[in-house]
């Protein structure tokens, strides 16, 4: 098992009622699987559009593998001028 750390942004931490939670889910998931797990448990950040995934400050594709000890951010889209 790897234990991964999730961070929510902006709107998406309003959603959620959390700023951050530990995540167990088995080592070398990706991180689609691990989307999948927090759009159950938090079905209203499933209605947001355009929600970034970064892992360890960087963007990734959703087949990225995840290790032990992973942050996840939870980006909103970002707007302004």
């Amino acid at each position: 098992m790897a234990t991964i750390t999730v961070k929510f942004f902006g709107p998406a931490r309003e959603l959620v009622d959390e700023a951050e939670i530990a995540l167990e889910i088995d080592e070398g998931e990706t991180v689609g699987v691990a989307a999948g797990i927090l759009s159950e448990k938090y079905p209203k950040l499933g209605i947001v559009l355009g929600i970034r995934l970064a892992v360890n400050r960087a963007y990734v594709a959703l087949d990225h593998k995840l290790s032990d000890g992973d942050e996840i951010a939870v980006i909103p889209p970002v707007s302004g001028g």
